[in-house]
């Protein structure tokens, strides 16, 4: 199982990864560099008519650059929580990994549980940003299976835990059982020797 473990760990990191490139901000704005070197472009030009074709490439270009991605608005709105959520499913498999099955059972299902909560909450939150066409369907489509990817695999582990922690507790009942029964033996053994 470990190695299937230290597999879904790569592979939420790679979507933390993902999620962090998807999510950075894009702008309509150029930067000072890019307006610095047109009008550089532009004082070199000596004929007017060179200038007009020179501006009109320019404006051409910006009205092409219409990008799709988060905004500052969008990505404050979605693109923090988005990223949020990616870290958490890392940080919660590392912590799962770090339970002692034998003896923290319980809580490593439950961060388990938290990893599976929030691939079902991060590919929400694809689809709305879909749906408000911040994102592609081609960028949606390789960021839900990068999710898909944890949370099947999450799904597997808590299967497979799920079947171990049961046996655990079924053993524990009946070594309390069998504890409970020679202290009651015991008892009877007393009672009967005292009289």
């Amino acid at each position: 199982m470990a190695d299937k473990e230290f597999l879904l760990g790569n592979r939420a990191r790679e979507l933390l990864r993902y999620t962090n490139q998807v999510t950075k901000i894009v702008t309509d704005d150029i930067s000072v560099r890019d307006v610095r070197e047109i009008i550089k472009k532009i004082a070199a030009l000596d004929d007017i008519r060179d200038v007009k074709q020179v501006c009109a490439q320019v404006i051409g270009v910006l009205d092409r650059k219409n990008k799709k991605g988060f905004t500052k608005a969008t990505y404050r709105c979605y693109g923090e929580d988005i990223r949020m959520i990616a870290k958490d499913i890392v940080r919660y498999i590392h912590a799962a990994n770090g339970k002692m099955f034998a003896t923290e059972h319980e809580e490593r299902l439950q961060l388990i549980g938290k990893i599976l909560d929030n691939c079902s909450l991060m590919l929400e939150y694809i689809q709305i940003c879909l749906d408000l066409e911040i994102i592609s369907l081609e960028r949606s489509g390789i960021w839900t299976k990068k999710v898909r990817d944890v949370q099947y695999m999450s799904m597997s582990w808590r299967k497979n835990d799920g079947a171990r922690a049961k046996k655990l507790k079924a053993e524990e009942r009946v070594s309390v059982d069998k504890w409970l029964v020679s202290l009651v033996k015991e008892a009877i053994r007393q009672i009967k020797a005292g009289n």
